[in-house]
């Protein structure tokens, strides 16, 4: 059976992790792509200041301490406290602290804290993410590979602005004056295949990108709740295409308490899966 969906819940797989330091063992192993699954480049650049210090200021701060990589594994982990680590002193006593981040692996957070004091702000750059169209998979009746031209010819939605709070709750500013498709017409027009009328209720929807960062939205959520509405796969900015750091085609659950975890990137695929028999 062939049906068409309303609407849906979700599941967030999204996570952030901010920077780290590097041990001089690590120095020629890239781990931009480690960051970039991790959150940090959210809040973090190998050269600029953003929401927090850049890469070399922290490669500067902690290369010359005692067990640096222990050092700044563990704040990434379990954050800097309330305080932060004396930002203030360098003249950045805007930046807020690093926040805890439980969810990322020790072991990560030591290759990323070596690759950081290493690299002293050396960053492969967004544009190896970048990805000119989606494919639409899974159980689907019509399989669909994207582009934006193709993306152009749905009905367009448009959206004012998008305030970014990462999963910590710390705000990371806004994404304004988006086009782009909802993702429940993309779906409509691939069409969920189901064989029994419950299959629904147990439909999530994977959004991923060329990073392999991924997320899951339910069908209940995309096709049979107000969230639905919200949840756009956008190719402009401000009458503009996206740029290199966001891709050709990106994706955010607008109307998501924190939104962070659920603003796609570099979006490359969107796939339909039974979650349970």
């Amino acid at each position: 059976m062939l049906l068409k969906p309303k609407s849906a819940w979700a599941l967030s797989l999204g996570t952030l992790l901010v920077a780290v330091s590097l041990g001089a063992s690590a120095a020629s192993e890239d781990r931009s792509d480690l960051a970039q699954r991790n959150g940090c480049l959210a809040c973090h650049a190998g050269l600029e200041t953003k929401i927090g210090p850049s890469f070399k200021d922290i490669s500067d701060k902690y290369a010359s301490q005692k067990g640096a990589a222990e050092l700044l594994a563990g704040h990434i982990v379990a954050g800097t406290g309330e305080h932060g680590v004396g930002w203030a002193k360098a003249g950045k006593a805007t930046l807020p602290a690093m926040p805890p981040n439980g969810n990322v692996n020790p072991n990560n957070a030591r290759k990323l804290a070596e690759w950081i004091i290493a690299a002293k702000g050396v960053v492969s750059g967004p544009e190896r993410y970048v990805t000119e169209k989606i494919r639409i998979s899974g159980l689907v009746e019509h399989p669909l590979e994207l582009s934006v031209a193709d993306l152009r010819k749905f009905p367009p939605q448009r959206i004012g602005e998008v305030p970014v709070v990462c999963q910590s709750g710390a705000n990371l500013g806004k994404i304004e004056n988006l086009k782009g498709v909802l993702l429940k017409d993309i779906l409509e027009e691939a069409g969920i295949v189901t064989k029994g009328h419950n299959d629904v209720k147990k439909m999530v929807i994977i959004a991923t990108a060329s990073d392999d960062y991924k997320v899951v939205f339910s069908w209940t959520e995309v096709f049979n709740s107000p969230l639905g509405e919200s949840v756009i796969v956008f190719y402009e900015r401000d009458g503009l295409p996206l740029k290199d750091d966001e891709g050709r085609i990106a994706m955010v659950s607008a109307k998501d308490t924190r939104t962070g975890p659920r603003h796609v990137k570099w979006l490359n695929g969107i796939e339909v899966r039974k979650i349970v028999d």
